[in-house]
């Protein structure tokens, strides 16, 4: 595979150009894209060089369609990919009628699992699995209380603008998938919610060592995009994905992502913290102490009967330091703490330093300035997020 991915669309019908231009633009991609009229001409480049991939319309000129041409395709060149984008109207291939088969299909508009394709196509990876693992089931944590999920988007789609994450993800820690905004398809939700969530259950344990009301964020470090995982109290959680050239994210994400954390709990009230776990920690560490106490207890009774056999003299003579007489008066023995500690200090200086309005300042100058990219709304008009 080259280093700048040549892709082939077919697409009488120009359309699927803008899609797939704006969905590498998502996936931040550097590419060649050639655009060709025909069935034919789509064969003669594959006879011709290597190609990474092809895209190609249902409905193409030449006598086949772009299920016939993906298998043609597959039989001149098995290791080049192929996407069938259909349209409104085209035939419906069901899941199971994709088995064994080389190539992709995915029916306008596309959403996310497109990008998921797409990027497992470029990278030659398996495409993302279609069914989501298995749900958590609740616990003895207690139910996930209900949360007002119109109020939330709203919150959801800020976070993204103030982060400059392509994608939220919002879940429960069951691994039930609650809100997705922008590409998320980029992780596979249900898969990434359903890893994450148990993880997320722990909060309740650990709690009651840190206090009641525990917050914490995940940070994962990948090859295509990092995620930002973030706690909106013991139940729920809400994956941030971003870009991983984008190295201001660190600094947004801990200013914004929590702030919108926090609003989000704030939503949900005080059942965000509730659980039936949280007071099993300490009592634990309670059951334990009268034990650990109730050892030594006999040696506590024959105190008495103990003697210091290294008892401590009235008076400690001071250590002998080479070349020093500490009995000299010349020797300086008085030490001024108030001359060292008592210096005036601007204490607005450190408050400074964690003001929301100066941490903003500092990520602003992070941020990525690269103008290659699509805007939120700009890639659902295409079709490639999920309304």
């Amino acid at each position: 595979m080259t280093s700048v991915p040549r892709i082939v669309i077919v697409d009488p019908a120009r359309d699927i150009m803008p899609i797939v231009r704006g969905a590498l633009a998502l996936l931040n991609r550097q590419h060649i894209l050639v655009d060709v009229p025909s069935a034919a001409d789509v064969l003669d480049e594959v006879r011709r060089w290597p190609l990474d991939l092809v895209v190609t319309a249902y409905r193409v000129p030449g006598g086949r369609d772009g299920v016939e041409l993906a298998r043609r395709i597959a039989e001149i060149s098995p290791e080049t990919p192929v996407i069938v984008l259909a349209d409104e109207g085209d035939r419906v291939l069901e899941p199971e009628a994709l088995n064994g088969e080389h190539f992709q299909y995915y029916c306008r508009p596309v959403a996310e699992a497109f990008l998921g394709g797409l990027r497992a196509a470029l990278d030659g990876e398996p495409v993302p699995l279609a069914e989501p693992l298995p749900v958590v089931a609740d616990d003895e944590r207690g139910p996930v209380p209900p949360i007002d999920l119109d109020e939330i988007r709203g919150i959801v789609r800020s976070v993204m603008r103030d982060t400059g994450a392509i994608g939220v993800l919002l879940a429960d820690r069951t691994g039930r998938v609650l809100v997705q905004e922008g590409a998320v398809g980029q992780i596979n939700p249900p898969v990434m919610a359903a890893l994450l969530g148990p993880s997320f259950a722990r909060v309740a344990e650990i709690g009651p060592l840190l206090g009641r009301r525990t917050w914490t964020m995940h940070y994962y470090d990948g090859e295509r995009v990092d995620v930002y995982a973030l706690a909106l109290g013991l139940h729920h959680f809400m994956c941030l994905i971003v870009d991983n050239s984008n190295r201001g994210a660190m600094g947004s994400v801990t200013i914004f992502g929590r702030r919108a954390a926090d609003r989000i709990v704030s939503l949900i009230g005080d059942a965000a913290y509730e659980s039936t776990v949280l007071a099993a920690p300490q009592q634990q560490a309670e059951d334990v102490l009268p034990l650990a106490f109730a050892e030594t207890a006999p040696v506590n009774d024959r105190v008495d009967e103990l003697r210091d056999p290294f008892p401590v003299p009235d008076e400690i003579a001071p250590p002998e330091v080479p070349g020093v007489d500490l009995a000299d008066d010349s020797f300086p023995t008085d030490f001024d703490a108030d001359a060292l500690f008592g210096q005036s200090v601007d204490e607005t200086l450190a408050n400074s330093l964690f003001s929301w309005e100066r941490m903003g300042d500092i990520a602003d100058t992070l941020e990525s300035d690269d103008e290659r990219r699509v805007d939120y709304n700009q890639a659902r008009d295409l079709g490639l997020l999920d309304d």
